[in-house]
This record gives C-alpha cells, structure tokens and sequence, in this order.
C-alpha cells in the first residue's frame, strides 16, 4: 500500500499536481482496493485463475469501494473514491467498471492503473510469483496506449530511476 501510495504521488508531481492534494494523492491511492472487504475470501485466496462467475464478483470491488469512500464529505475521500472506481479503466476501453475510454478516464484513475499493475507483477500473490523487473517493464511498455494513458507512461519511465528507489530495486 506505501509503495503505491508513494509511487502515486510522485507520478502525480510530476504532471503538475502540487501542496495538499498530494499529500491526498498519496493516501487515495492506498486506499484503491478497499472495497476488497465486500469481495469473498474464496475469491481473494484462490490460488489459481478465477473463473468468469468469479472475476466478474471480483470487478465488484472498484464500486464497492466507491460507495464506502464517497460516503465520507471530505476532498481525500472524494480522491479516494474516484481512484477506487476508475483503476481498472483501460486507455483503450476495454477496462471495467464502466468501460470508459481515453481521457473519459479521470487522470487519478490513470495515474493509479500503471502504479497497481507494477506493484502487483513486481509481487509474489497467491496464485503467481512476482515477475522480474525486466518482464513487468516489457508488459507495461507494450500496453502504454493500450492499458494505459501514454502520457502517463511517459512520466513513469522519465522518473524510472525515482520509480526504483521508491521499490527498493538495485540496478
């Protein structure tokens, strides 16, 4: 969730989001799976593929956290909630919950998208190991414009060195 977080904040610097709202920034993006917790442990710790049935309750978790995190009437909240929802939009639409394309995707959402799938392919889960660090570059390099806003992608690769430092990775 730090890593996320902190990674979150520097991308979102570094296209020109300044003071308080990246001190939000940071805290919204590691909120960006809370609605996990209305997600079936069966489901979460399954340590194989989900089945179609089980993927489309686990695409559930981007408006439930929506819902827990717009309940609250405070700007770090309305952050949070917008990421929760929007992560897993993809640049060319074919991301969910509601398909949006380009820049119909708030840039919170882009931002976090490429932040989660980096830390989630540089990390052992239960149904994979971690990729390499070469293997989860290559990926994200092949779906800039694709998965994910290129513009993003190009703030993410400028900074790599920064990227590294936040993860830790030796070169």
């Amino acid at each position: 969730m730090r890593r996320v977080g902190k990674l979150s904040r520097l991308i979102a610097s570094k296209l020109g989001y300044e003071g308080e709202y990246l001190e939000f920034f940071e805290i919204a993006a590691m909120l960006h799976d809370v609605g996990k917790i209305g997600i079936p442990d069966a489901i979460l710790n399954k340590p194989a593929k989900l089945s179609d049935e089980e993927f489309e309750i686990m695409k559930r978790h981007t408006i439930i956290g929506y819902n827990i995190l717009a309940s609250v009437e405070h700007p770090l909240f309305k952050l949070a909630a917008n990421i929760a929802l929007y992560h897993h939009e993809n640049w060319d639409g074919t991301g969910y919950p509601k398909g949006l394309k380009g820049e119909q995707i708030p840039l919170e959402g882009r931002i976090v998208s490429i932040v989660d799938v980096y830390d989630a392919l540089l990390s052992d889960r239960i149904y994979r190991p971690a990729w390499s660090e070469d293997d989860t570059i290559r990926y994200i390099k092949d779906s800039c414009a694709k998965k994910f806003d290129s513009k993003v992608c190009d703030v993410f690769f400028k900074n790599y060195d920064e990227v590294r430092g936040i993860y830790g990775l030796k070169k």
